[in-house]
């Protein structure tokens, strides 16, 4: 076998063919000029990969030469270095893992009725959530279901600089055993490799953080004994074959034994779930928001649970509050926020704007500014990175902390007049549409847009759009816009008694009659007062 080419005969030979000087290469790619200049005099054996992938770039490389500088001898990353299996162990067990019954349960099924088939699971969910905790406790527990081990990778998809699959394989199969001067030069070769040699063991392939189905698919095991379970914010909903399980939060209970398992492994026990409760509910449920509120408890003595909700109770600090060291809960949903690009930044950012648990595709077509087709293309990469779920009847959710840090993105990153502006929008167009279908509900009929074609879509439309359509009501009535709530009150008020109650359909009337008294009508603040329905028993 030829003597492949020093990583400094390949720099300099790429640099000079391109007619560049090393200032033009420092300029182009931001490496510094001393920092190639060592590079190409064989000074510096070890350059960061992501080094070596910005100049490969900035020389505008093809594959093959792209992939002989990654791997030219003095260039080498400590992924391809020599390395021990160790690299490839799964992490340390997290001691207070609860919770995640059913979850657990569709991953085992999973591992058991797989029968040699080449179908990942892929766990997918927002950051912090929890998917890899869940695949660590799966993997550890499977021991006797894998003989030949059981190897995890993190793909780092979620930093600034995700694995490259090519370094990857190289990794995979040196832990396999092959010799480094034995691995194939080009990516299909390491896949075909890589995929044989799992074929014939039976191990599990834990593939943690993946980007995107590029970065996983030359990776994955085909027929034989080996299982490949993935985490990722998004579904690699284009994987083939692939089974999927999306995470979300913690139900109640599980997140209350969370929370005393965080601080019984901590030496702080508790046996009283009430008092932990408020924190589950101030935190969503949300697995890290949890283990962090569980480690502010732990490091501050001081502090009872009542102490942290007083704190945890205000919206606009909450994010501050649930942070601990360098564990943040802002820190998992940043990251997915940096990888979307600037129009689908703004829809979700401004869909904090929307009142209530969820919205409407309307109305996060009016405060985005944007076309249907447009907004479904934006709301649909939201919803594949977790950042929005999607429910029954096209809603769209956003978790509660998730909904705070949009919010917090909102007042960076926006102007402020633009803000005001989609605000105005779109709580006079839920209001104009609430009265319109208190109208139609009544078989009335109302001049121009909105439109209901019958009394039962106007009644619907006012169910489904409760959350909205009221907190639009309360931001106009604590802008001193009386007219609007009396308004809204005079339509709604013939279908009060005969309508379903809704959660706030008491506060209508109430909002109302205090209006009424701000604009003088005393009479009017009394009918209100006696049309307030009571929830039926």
């Amino acid at each position: 076998m030829s003597e492949r080419p020093s990583l400094g005969r390949l720099v300099r030979g790429h640099r000079r063919a391109a007619g560049l000087t090393l200032e033009d290469l420092a300029h182009r790619s931001g490496v510094s000029v001393r920092t190639i200049s060592d590079m190409e005099r064989g000074r510096s054996r070890r350059p960061h990969v992501r080094t070596l992938i910005a100049l490969a770039d900035s020389l505008g490389l093809d594959d093959a030469d792209r992939r002989t500088l990654l791997t030219a001898p003095s260039s080498a990353h400590p992924l391809l270095g020599p390395e021990p299996a160790a690299l490839c162990q799964l992490p340390t067990p997290i001691p207070d893992f609860t919770g995640r019954a059913r979850e657990i349960a569709a991953v085992s099924s999973w591992l058991a009725h797989r029968r040699d088939a080449a179908i990942p699971l892929v766990l997918s969910g927002p950051g912090g959530v929890g998917k890899t905790s869940l695949a660590v406790h799966r993997g550890l527990a499977s021991c006797g279901d894998f003989p030949d081990g059981r190897l995890f990778v993190d793909l780092r998809g979620t930093s600034i600089e995700p694995l490259e699959p090519y370094l990857v394989q190289a990794r995979l199969l040196r832990v396999l055993g092959v010799p480094a001067g034995d691995i194939p030069d080009g990516s299909r070769d390491r896949s075909q490799l890589l995929r044989h040699l799992l074929a014939n063991r039976r191990m599990l392939l834990v593939l943690d953080d993946a980007a995107d189905e590029a970065q996983v698919r030359g990776l994955l095991p085909g027929q034989g004994g080996t299982s490949a379970l993935i985490t990722s914010r998004r579904a690699l909903t284009g994987l083939e074959h692939a089974r999927r399980i999306a995470l979300g939060p913690l139900t109640g209970p599980e997140s209350a034994e969370m929370l005393r398992a965080v601080l019984a492994a901590g030496g702080k026990p508790t046996e009283d779930l009430a008092r932990l409760r408020p924190i589950t509910e101030l935190c969503g449920n949300y697995p890290i928001a949890l283990r962090i509120a569980g480690n502010r408890l732990l490091s501050r003595p001081g502090w009872d649970p009542e102490s942290l909700v007083r704190q945890l109770e205000c919206e606009d600090g909450r994010l501050d509050h649930l942070a601990a060291g360098d564990l943040r809960v802002a820190s998992a949903f940043a990251s997915s926020y940096r990888s979307l690009d600037s129009l689908t930044r703004l829809v979700f950012r401004r869909l904090a704007l929307v009142p209530g648990r969820d919205s409407s595709a309307r109305s996060a077509a009016i405060v985005s500014g944007l076309p249907a087709r447009e907004l479904t293309r934006r709301l649909d990469e939201l919803a594949e990175k977790s950042l929005v779920s999607a429910v029954p009847d096209h809603r769209i959710v956003l978790h509660p902390l998730i909904r705070l840090f949009a919010r917090e993105q909102l007042r960076t990153d926006d102007d402020a007049d633009a803000v005001t502006e989609a605000t105005t929008r779109l709580m006079s167009w839920l209001l104009a549409t609430a009265r319109a279908a208190g109208l139609a509900a009544q078989r009335r009929a109302t001049a121009g847009p909105p439109e209901f074609p019958d009394p039962d879509s106007a009644r619907r439309w006012l169910r489904d759009e409760a959350g909205s359509w009221l907190g639009a009501l309360r931001h106009v009535v604590g802008a001193g816009d009386h007219q609007a709530a009396v308004g809204i009150a005079d339509a709604l008020a013939p279908i009060a008694n005969d309508m379903a109650v809704q959660d706030g359909w008491v506060e209508v009337f109430a909002l109302a009659a205090a209006s009424a008294e701000a604009l003088g009508d005393a009479g009017r603040a009394d009918r209100y007062r006696r049309l307030a329905p009571t929830p039926a028993s």
